[in-house]
């Protein structure tokens, strides 16, 4: 029987100071090559030295589609790839080699805390672990924003809601408000904003509130940009944060928080979006499990790794055009 697979777990894509380095590092390294082999790719095609950089990304990201189970439907929706136990833990092993996993975050002090919402369960566990992460005094941030879109509720998230007592929403941005308001132990807003559209992706609105110990909090959700064709995705929720909700300066630290196995791609848009052109620093960390409230762990199965892998390169597809003499994040 063969030995587990093992490999050495790369840094974070940014971190270094050197970002095209970092992705080259990422395109050259042994998990990704044992992910190209193991779906009868040549690593070589992607490694450096044989075509631009732009030119390998096209490339990989055509060889991820026999990755794309999702094809447009949500991520609780995507069908499984027929793997074996051997091919499944490779995948597993691989993935969180490349940065689908969690870490602590870097620093003790951000001027603005940022978590994406989701689906049921990302919606209540991101802000609890954010909250626990301020409540423990493990980090002061400036302010906290949680990032949703007017996303109607889809296969077994109704149950989810049912289960946590929410089961008359019907909608991401109701989910993030009322995880946010419970981790937070938030009373009523202090003030609302937004507008309403005929078509739900054009909607947009604001809440915010604020803790007993005086920390801004806002739900945000944002418009899509495509409003007649899709919800707001993770591009729209990071430039609507940027123009609309907070006046970022340069030398700012965020924290992103996110589900581990999500970090890698969302962390990549952020740097793109925000960090780039706003001159800020992006740190990205996976929610571990908290007790406010107790939620079953969630098994990713590797099919869901797959399609988190095919994100990243779609990620860094975008940001290979600005890549060229950046150092950043």
């Amino acid at each position: 029987m063969s030995e587990p697979a093992a490999f050495a777990r790369l840094p974070l894509i940014g971190a270094s100071g050197d970002l095209r380095a970092d992705v080259e590092g990422w395109l050259g390294s042994a998990p990704l090559a044992a992910l190209v082999r193991l779906f009868g790719g040549d690593p070589a095609d992607y490694a450096g030295g044989r075509a631009p950089l732009a030119d390998r990304l096209a490339k990989l990201d055509l060889f991820t589609e026999q990755w794309d189970t999702r094809q447009g439907l949500e991520r609780n929706l995507a069908a499984e790839l027929d793997l074996t136990p051997h091919q499944s833990e490779l995948v597993i092993a691989a993935a969180n080699a490349l940065g689908l996993r969690g870490e602590a975050p870097r620093h003790r002090r951000y001027d603005h805390m940022l978590m994406l919402g989701g689906l049921v369960r990302a919606c209540v566990a991101r802000p609890s672990y954010a909250a626990e992460l301020i409540r423990g005094g493990e980090i002061t941030a400036g302010q906290v924003t949680t990032l949703g879109a007017h996303r109607p509720f889809a296969g077994n998230e109704f149950e989810q809601a049912e289960q946590l007592g929410w089961g008359d929403l019907r909608e991401e941005y109701e989910a993030l408000d009322a995880g946010t308001r419970r981790a937070f132990e938030l009373g009523p807003p202090e003030h609302e904003e937004g507008e309403r559209h005929e078509d739900v992706g054009g909607t947009w609105g604001i809440k915010h509130y604020r803790t007993a110990d005086g920390l801004p909090v806002r739900v945000v959700a944002a418009p899509s940009s495509r409003p007649g064709t899709r919800r707001a995705d993770t591009a729209d929720s990071y430039t609507f944060f940027a123009r609309h909700v907070a006046a970022l300066r340069p030398g700012e630290r965020l924290l992103l928080i996110s589900t581990a196995i999500y970090v890698l791609p969302q962390h990549l848009a952020a740097v793109r979006i925000l960090a780039l052109p706003f001159g800020v620093e992006v740190d990205t960390v996976g929610a571990l499990p908290t007790n406010r409230p107790r939620l079953p762990l969630s098994n990713y199965s590797a099919t869901k790794y797959l399609l988190e892998v095919r994100s990243t390169v779609r990620a860094l597809v975008r940001l290979a055009p600005l890549l060229d003499g950046s150092a950043a994040a």
